[in-house]
């Protein structure tokens, strides 16, 4: 262990730690952080014959989910257009830092925290310990050798917009969900507390960091604007997947009709509500199967629901990695969601040639037009989730026809190409923007 890690490292950024003074009403000397978008000379980007970009997540990349997919699409997408792509994560790191300069940093936060305030948040604690870490972690990684960084989450764009300072670099930023505000929603996190006015600052600095803010969808866009984001900031791209060849043909382990639900089992996702759905529906028991796949906190509640409702044509899958091969076998693709953003089964179900049924909830119906591709729910209205099933069950032809229509929608506009080729004309803009910059100076 370097001995001298302990001291070099400070328990807090400055302006997160004049955060929770001025929350605490403690006078601070912290130094005030304003984080502007770098510059850097376009026309020395342009003579390079191999771009470098760089990928930046907080989160243990490489993981199972959504955020994961979609790093590996822009990594193999910009690999193919001859770009020099790199992704770096907490994973990134030694044995070390992770498992002895991380808990080093955690007790000195904690003691800080004890002596300043006279309490001490572990979320905080835990946060800033990954933070400082991951942060020394990055100023050793020569990002002055990328001509592009690309901040996946919230604390990456926040380590990069003081990065940055030095740097000036063209930092681009996509956020995959709403941090802070969803905790408050979901009650992991209290309003008004200290644990607030943390977070928000870390995604106020990110925003402030970034040349331009790529979002997945324009559900983001109102939240980022009260945080301090600006139109010119904000483009939006939809995410976009690769996915296998249809079959022509396929031997179906039913003969009857497969509903499927595709989701962590999770409070968000609302598999309470389609089970109390499917409820209603036992005249077609016989008929149809449903088959949930996924796996999480709510496994054991959700069973125990499907047997005090007696729905034996439900049946818990786990977690999977055939999905694909399953949606080919499904007819119908059900996500409940309560609340979302752009799920990545609802793009693959389209892909698959399902006929959905979904939630009003985030950019689900920027991909989802009701009643044409798919039908659109309000979140939690069981009833409305049971009329949905019915019709579909019922009618064979418009679920066809709805199926059809969402698969033109995605093999349009929802492919791994297509969202390279928006992300690769974002990243023009810096080019562009910059050289008007110099040709002007020059004039």
């Amino acid at each position: 262990m370097n001995d001298s890690f302990s001291t070099n490292l400070p328990p807090f950024f400055p302006d997160l730690l004049d955060t929770m003074d001025q929350f605490y009403a403690i006078s601070s000397n912290n130094p005030a952080f304003i984080s502007k978008p770098g510059f850097q000379t376009a026309k020395a980007l342009i003579r390079k014959p191999k771009l470098r970009i760089l990928y930046v997540t907080f989160l243990r990349y490489p993981n199972t989910g959504g955020l994961a997919h979609y790093i590996n699409h822009v990594k193999d997408g910009f690999s193919e257009l001859d770009y020099h792509v790199d992704v770096l994560s907490p994973l990134s790191m030694s044995k070390e830092e992770l498992e002895i300069h991380i808990p080093v940093q955690a007790s000195k936060a904690k003691e800080f925290m004890s002596k300043r305030y006279g309490l001490v948040s572990e979320k905080i604690v835990k946060n800033t310990s990954f933070l400082t870490v991951f942060n020394a972690f990055l100023e050793k990684q020569n990002l002055k050798n990328y001509d592009i960084i690309h901040a996946q989450d919230l604390f990456a764009a926040y380590l990069l917009a003081h990065l940055n300072q030095k740097l000036h670099k063209p930092i681009f930023f996509t956020p995959h969900g709403h941090f802070t505000k969803s905790r408050i929603d979901f009650y992991k996190m209290q309003q008004g507390s200290l644990e607030e006015a943390y977070f928000t600052a870390i995604e106020r600095a990110g925003i402030r960091g970034a040349f331009r803010i790529i979002t997945i969808s324009d559900s983001f866009h109102p939240r980022l604007k009260e945080l301090g984001a600006s139109n010119q900031q904000l483009r939006t791209v939809h995410t976009g997947v690769k996915v296998p060849s249809l079959r022509t043909s396929y031997s179906k382990a039913t003969n009857k009709l497969v509903i499927t639900c595709i989701a962590r089992l999770g409070p968000r996702k609302g598999h309470e509500f389609f089970l109390q759905a499917l409820s209603h529906l036992k005249q077609f028991e016989d008929y149809i199967e449903v088959w949930i796949v996924g796996d999480g906190v709510m496994r054991k509640h959700l069973e125990k629901i499907r047997s005090d409702l007696d729905l034996s044509f439900v049946t818990f899958f786990g977690k999977r990695h055939d999905v694909f091969d399953i949606l080919q076998q499904s007819d119908i693709y059900v996500l409940p969601t309560l609340n979302d953003n752009l799920p990545l089964s609802i793009i693959e179900a389209m892909h698959a040639k399902q006929a959905i049924i979904t939630c009003d909830c985030g950019g689900i119906p920027e991909i989802v037009t009701n009643r044409h591709s798919g039908l659109v729910c309000k979140p939690g209205n069981v009833a409305e989730l049971k009329q949905a099933l019915e019709e579909l069950i019922c009618n064979a032809e418009y679920r066809k026809t709805i199926a059809n229509q969402a698969f033109e929608f995605a093999t349009t506009h929802l492919t791994a190409d297509v969202m390279i080729a928006k992300i690769q004309a974002v990243y023009e803009e810096w080019w562009k923007t910059n050289t008007k910059k110099e040709n002007e100076c020059d004039e």
